[in-house]
């Protein structure tokens, strides 16, 4: 069974996408990055990207110690480096959110690469702004086609010239590598260009053709999401998301309009699984009853 977000309208995708990265990446409240990174962690293996922990906790690590040793602001000192800077703890606190806030937008973004095709995007902005579409699908398209290509020449660079050791051979070999598959890419990107542009694509009154169209539950989701975002918004305006570290820790606080704003937030972060949950639901009904 196929992940039921991922065969909603693209725009469901694109507006789903647009408010959970918009939020995570503007707010560093611990609150809303938790709950997107777990919900992240918990759709990525259902859409094939599971995440190997080292790569995450990596990642998060150093971000979280990158800030401590280049920035010393804050009201806490907690102790001195050897050259006289301090180390405070809104420093400390401020790079786990950046942390926080780097790894669930990677998370997010993996996540995002496998929903939202070259396809959905050419569905979307083909009409409004058939450029942008033809170049965001050719790039979406070259990070699979690219790995192909790059163990094809791998393969005839061993056929022909057999392998070179030592690091100069190795370090020429990349070289030459690179080199071929940059020719290769730019010169299939002139071939799809021109192929384009010679079926007419973006010329004004051209039709064209999709496999999507917005059905009754495409309508409802997006219902939900310009609910669940205007809602977060209205509470981001008044205050009840603030979060700042700098120069002391200081936040909103839990009042039922914050506990409300996180509970909002928790079902449009966990929007994909419930989906996939209540998909799963129908089908196992339908199985016992044939």
């Amino acid at each position: 069974m196929r992940d039921a977000f991922s065969s909603c309208h693209p725009a469901v995708n694109a507006a789903w996408f647009a408010l959970v990265l918009t939020f995570t990446v503007t707010t560093f409240h611990p609150v809303l990055l938790l709950t997107s990174l777990v919900c992240g962690l918990l759709w990525s293996p259902r859409l094939g990207r599971g995440w190997r922990p080292l790569p995450l906790a990596v990642l998060f690590f150093f971000a979280a110690l990158v800030n401590p040793l280049f920035s010393h602001a804050g009201a806490t000192v907690l102790w001195y480096f050897p050259n006289g800077n301090p180390l405070t703890l809104e420093s400390i606190l401020f790079g786990l959110g950046a942390g926080g806030m780097l790894t669930a937008s990677v998370v997010l973004l993996g996540c995002m690469a496998r929903v939202m095709t070259a396809d959905k995007w050419m569905c979307l902005l083909g009409r409004i702004l058939p450029a942008l579409s033809l170049l965001l699908s050719m790039a979406l398209r070259f990070l699979p086609q690219g790995r192909r290509r790059l163990d094809l020449i791998a393969q005839a660079q061993r056929q022909t010239a057999g392998g070179n050791t030592g690091p100069l051979g190795r370090a020429r070999l990349g070289i030459r590598y690179l080199s071929v598959l940059v020719s290769w890419s730019l010169e299939a990107g002139i071939a799809t260009a021109d192929s384009m542009d010679a079926r007419g694509y973006g010329l004004p009154g051209r039709t064209t053709y999709t496999n999507y169209t917005l059905d009754r539950r495409d309508r409802d989701a997006l219902s939900f999401l310009a609910g669940a975002g205007g809602y977060l918004i209205l509470m981001s305006i008044r205050g009840c998301l603030h979060w700042r570290y700098y120069p002391t820790l200081k936040w909103s606080g839990l009042d039922p309009w914050s506990l409300s704003a996180f509970c909002v937030w928790g079902a449009l972060c966990a929007f994909p699984l419930y989906l996939d949950r209540k998909e799963a639901r129908a089908w196992r009904s339908t199985t016992f009853k044939t």
